[in-house]
């Protein structure tokens, strides 16, 4: 029976964390302003991606999205970040005003992050940061990379790569990619 059940456990990861995928609700919690869902950004091409203030990983990543932020904004593209340590309320202030995003930073929860992703509460593995998402204009997580990939070797070019790929979707392509998805075609 034990066995049976952590098999469930696993293939409903393994399912969660299938691309492409419609994303969940899920809001960003900011410090004096109000919650961003990220229904709020359909028709924008996503980079949305999970943070901690103090790894060292997540500072070299913004940094590097910062630039690439500024150049894809007037393509349509939407970069937000969500810490997710402990104290992340108190800490994403001083992060913002170290880095100088020109992007959404807010906080939530490991617990609501976990829900968002697919992750079982008996998940013991470790949530490694930066987790990157990419979301097409209708809402879907077309990519996701956690902070373990090899992505991170490369982060501009492959950063690059994945909103060039999203934004040469036409959105009625898009659409029909996912009607055919529906029907099994």
């Amino acid at each position: 029976m034990r066995f049976a059940s952590l098999v469930l456990v696993c293939a409903a990861f393994a399912a969660a964390a299938e691309t492409p995928r419609p994303a969940p609700p899920f809001s960003v919690h900011r410090v004096g302003a109000a919650d961003l869902t990220l229904n709020s950004y359909r028709g924008k091409v996503l980079l949305f991606v999970f943070i901690s203030t103090t790894c060292p990983h997540c500072q070299d990543f913004t940094r590097e999205l910062v630039p690439l932020a500024k150049e894809y904004a007037p393509k349509g593209v939407q970069v937000l970040e969500c810490a997710i340590d402990p104290g992340a309320d108190k800490a994403v202030p001083g992060f913002i005003q170290q880095f100088q995003p020109p992007f959404p930073v807010g906080y939530s929860t490991q617990a609501e992050v976990d829900k968002f992703v697919g992750r079982s509460i008996i998940d013991t593995r470790p949530f490694y940061v930066p987790h990157i998402l990419f979301l097409d204009r209708q809402g879907r997580i077309e990519a996701e990379f956690p902070g373990t990939s090899d992505f991170l070797t490369n982060p501009a070019g492959n950063t690059r790569a994945q909103l060039d790929k999203l934004l040469s979707e036409k959105p009625e392509t898009a659409v029909r990619k996912t009607s055919a998805r529906k029907s099994g075609k």
